[in-house]
C-alpha cells in the first residue's frame, strides 16, 4: 500500500468479523438514530429501588439504547452470536453486557468521542449516560420494566444499487519472508472494462472465508496507460499473470503488483468494516476502459489455515456524475521506510513503543491544485501489536494541535472507515501528525514494518475533497 510518488498515490479515487468472545459480547453497534448530541435517547424507568432512585428498566431504558447501537449485530441471523430482540436474552446477557460497554470493547467502534476530538457520522459510541444505564440495570437484577412493543433493527443488508463482482475460488500459501513470513498477497481481475467513466460513490466486500482475508483492495487500471519500463499495464499484468500458469492471478505486495500503474485504491476493507458509503455527493472519478484489480491479502497464521480456500464477494455502486469527486491518501511512513535503506523497526519485550510523523498538506495541494482541501474522513490501520492511534492537524500558525481522530483502544478485529459529520478544512502550511503506539512484550525480536500479520504498520488514511 506505498507508492513510490505521491501522484501514484492520490491519483483521484481511493477509500482504502472475526469470531468474539460470546462471555464479552455484548452490544455490535449499529448506525441508530441519534440524538441532538449524537447519542441514543434515555429515559428514567420505574424499576427496582436503589435507595430512593427507581433502577432502570429494560423496556423504558435499556431497549432505545438496544436499538439504536446494538441491534444491527444483534438481530436474528446478524454477526452476534445471540439476539437482543427482547427482555429475555437481554437479561440473560445483562451482566455480561454491562462489562463489554463499561470497557468499551463494546458496541465495537474505536473512536474516541467525548467531546475531545472530532464527532462522527453514524456514530455507534456510548456517552456515558448510556453506559452508566446500562450497569446500573444489571446491578439492579435486570428490570423487566413495563413491556414495550418490541426493538426494531435498523435496516440493513447490502450497500443498494451496487453490482457484484467476484474472486476466484483460489488456495493461497505462505510466502515466508521476512515482511510476510505467514502471508500471500494475490492480485485478481474482477469484471470487465468500465464501459464509460462513472464515479465510485460506494463499495462493500464479502470474504467467502473470514478466517483467510486479512484485507482487500480494488484499484481501477487502465489497461493502456505505458508503465516506467516502456510496457503498458495490458503487458505488465500478462506478463505477472504468466509467472504462474497453474495459479489464478499473480503475487503484489502493494497495489495492483510490481510495475502496474494502478489509478488509485478507491476501495480498502479491513475485518469489522460493513458497507462503506461516500459522503453524500462525493464520488471517486474512474476513467471508461478501466478494468478492475482486486488485491487479496491472505493471512495463514492460524491452525489449520494451510489448505482452506476463499472467494471474495466485492459489491461497487457506481454513479454517472459526483458533485464533489474527491480522493484519498495511505500515508504510512513506517512502512515505507522499507525502501529507504535500513527499515524501522519496532524493539521487543516493550510496553509503549511509540512511532509518530507527519504529512505536509502541502504536498495534497499542490496535487489538486487548490488552496485548501476538505477532510471528509479516517480510517486507521495497525496489525496485532497496535494499542493506540491519533491523528491530528498541526495548524501552520504555531497554534495548539486539533485532534482529526483518537483511537484509544486498537482492536485488529474492527476496522473501520470514520466519516465526519462535518468536514475538516486543511490549510496550506498545515501537517498531519500521526502517532501510533505499540505493544511488543510478547516480542523477543525487533518487529519490522510489513504487509504480513505478524508484522506492523501505522496507517492513517485520509478521504480529501478540493
Amino acid at each position: 500500500m506505498s507508492w513510490a510518488t505521491l501522484g501514484a498515490r492520490l491519483r483521484p479515487a481511493w477509500p482504502l468479523a472475526a469470531a468474539v468472545l460470546a462471555a464479552q459480547l455484548a452490544a455490535c453497534g449499529a448506525d441508530g438514530a441519534d440524538g441532538a448530541d449524537g447519542t441514543a435517547g434515555t429515559q428514567t424507568g420505574a424499576g427496582a429501588e436503589t435507595g430512593s432512585v427507581a433502577a432502570p428498566t429494560f423496556w423504558q431504558d435499556v431497549a432505545p439504547i438496544v436499538e439504536a447501537r446494538c441491534s444491527t449485530c444483534h438481530r436474528d441471523g446478524g454477526i452476534a452470536p445471540f439476539a437482543f430482540d427482547g427482555y429475555e436474552n437481554a437479561r440473560l446477557w445483562s451482566r455480561a453486557a454491562a462489562d463489554a460497554v463499561q470497557a468499551r470493547v463494546m458496541p465495537p467502534w474505536l473512536m474516541n468521542e467525548d467531546g475531545s476530538c472530532q464527532s462522527f457520522a453514524s456514530s455507534r459510541y456510548l456517552s456515558d449516560q448510556e453506559i452508566q444505564t446500562i450497569v446500573d440495570w444489571a446491578e439492579a437484577g435486570a428490570p423487566e420494566g413495563t413491556p414495550g412493543a418490541g426493538i426494531t433493527p435498523p435496516s440493513t443488508g447490502h450497500l443498494d444499487g451496487a453490482t457484484p463482482f467476484h474472486t476466484p475460488q483460489f488456495e493461497p500459501v505462505p510466502v515466508g519472508d521476512a515482511v510476510a513470513r505467514f502471508d500471500e498477497y494475490r492480485c485478481f481481475r474482477v469484471g470487465e472494462p468500465l464501459a464509460s467513466t462513472s464515479f465510485l460513490t460506494g463499495y462493500e466486500v464479502l470474504p467467502g472465508n473470514p478466517t483467510l482475508v486479512h484485507h482487500v483492495l480494488v484499484m481501477p487500471v487502465d489497461p493502456s496507460v505505458v508503465s516506467a519500463d516502456g510496457r503498458t499495464n495490458e503487458q505488465v499484468m500478462q506478463a505477472l499473470d504468466a509467472e504462474s500458469p497453474d495459479r489464478d492471478g499473480w503475487p503484489c505486495f502493494g497495489a495492483a503488483g510490481d510495475g502496474v500503474d494502478a489509478a488509485g485504491i478507491p476501495v480498502t476493507w479491513a475485518p469489522g468494516m460493513g458497507p462503506v458509503a461516500y459522503p453524500d455527493g462525493t464520488g471517486v472519478r474512474v476513467e471508461a476502459g478501466t478494468v478492475w484489480v482486486a488485491q487479496v491479502h491472505y493471512n495463514l497464521a492460524r491452525e489449520g489455515a494451510l489448505g482452506q480456500s476463499d472467494s471474495t464477494e466485492i459489491r461497487l455502486r457506481l454513479a454517472p456524475s459526483a458533485d464533489r469527486p474527491g480522493g484519498f491518501d495511505l500515508p504510512d511512513q513506517f512502512l515505507e521506510t522499507l525502501f529507504e535503506g535500513d527499515p524501522a523497526s519496532l524493539p521487543p519485550g516493550q510496553a509503549q513503543v511509540p512511532y509518530s510523523f507527519q504529512v505536509p498538506v502541502d504536498d495534497y495541494l499542490g496535487f489538486f491544485g487548490t488552496s485548501e482541501v476538505q477532510l471528509y474522513g479516517v480510517f486507521p490501520h495497525m496489525h496485532e501489536l497496535g494499542r493506540s492511534l491519533r491523528v491530528e492537524r498541526v495548524p501552520a500558525d504555531g497554534t495548539e494541535p486539533e485532534c482529526l481522530g483518537d483511537v484509544p483502544r486498537w482492536d485488529f478485529n474492527w476496522q473501520l472507515f470514520y466519516f465526519y459529520r462535518q468536514p475538516i478544512t486543511l490549510r496550506a502550511g498545515d501537517q498531519l501528525r500521526v502517532t501510533c503506539n505499540f505493544d511488543t512484550t510478547s516480542r523477543t525480536e525487533p518487529t519490522l514494518p510489513g504487509w504480513g500479520t505478524q508484522n506492523e504498520m501505522c496507517l492513517a488514511g485520509v478521504f480529501l475533497v478540493p
